[in-house]
């Protein structure tokens, strides 16, 4: 199935990290993620693999999206994880996140209304032993979307990365999205949330479903509140709210 919307909504400054374990699950997300920024009048730049551009073209025309326009306008922009991460045959965090920044104003300057990003991150177990460098990077990019015209989703096959990398990607990033687990049609999203995180759930296979939540403290493990909400926004409101009235 090809969802027309995103299950779950991002914002300008989000800086999310999706975990997947097969290219369908992947999909799920990153079609209507795209989708959304095109229709939304935001400039889309993926670092994917060549196997996942020519899925997710292929995904966007289904839904209606004209990619050919889009790609001639500039609103949507195609390049192989090595263009990007390795532009000089060497990954280089700082480097590489000073051209991010740049290209957010860049796309501000074009009259975009927000520079959004999707990229493949698993290069980093396929003989390059980039971990560390990689955890830096995050960090960086993690500081400097909040104030930022950006949304920016980065990708991490679970079945490549050990615990205790994933572990530490989880630690970066306020926002985690999850694939279901395997036999389940439900999706879930991670927030962390000062001294509280929270989990977001939805049927992945509704167009229309309701958006479960439950807010706890990290120390000690309590729960604060939960309920249901008609959609994400007001899931993520309801939960933000929680976190701020937790004793």
């Amino acid at each position: 199935m090809v969802r027309y919307s995103p299950l779950f909504q991002f914002k300008r400054g989000n800086h999310a990290c999706v975990f997947y374990r097969s290219q369908e699950a992947l999909l799920e997300v990153l079609t209507p993620f795209i989708a959304e920024g095109l229709r939304k009048g935001e400039r889309c730049f993926c670092a994917q693999k060549p196997d996942v551009i020519k899925r997710l073209l292929f995904d966007l025309r289904f839904i209606g999206i004209d990619t050919d326009r889009e790609i001639r306008l500039g609103n949507l922009e195609f390049h192989t994880e090595d263009e990007v991460y390795f532009p000089d045959k060497r990954f280089e965090p700082e480097a590489l996140t000073r051209l991010l920044l740049e290209s957010i104003d860049d796309s501000v300057k074009r009259g975009y209304a927000s520079f959004r990003t999707a990229g493949e991150l698993s290069w980093t177990l396929e003989g390059r032993n980039e971990c560390d460098q990689l955890i830096e990077y995050e960090k960086l990019v993690e500081q400097a979307y909040p104030s930022r015209p950006a949304i920016g989703i980065c990708q991490y096959d679970m079945n490549k990365f050990p615990a205790q990398v994933l572990d530490s990607v989880l630690q970066i990033h306020r926002m985690q999205v999850f694939e279901p687990k395997p036999g389940s049609q439900y999706s879930s999203v991670g927030l962390g949330l000062g001294d509280c995180m929270a989990e977001i759930v939805a049927d992945r296979l509704l167009r229309n479903p309701g958006f479960y939540y439950v807010v706890q403290q990290r120390f000690p493990r309590e729960v604060v509140g939960w309920g249901v909400a008609p959609d994400f926004e007001s899931a993520a409101s309801e939960v933000e709210q929680l976190a701020r009235e937790a004793p």
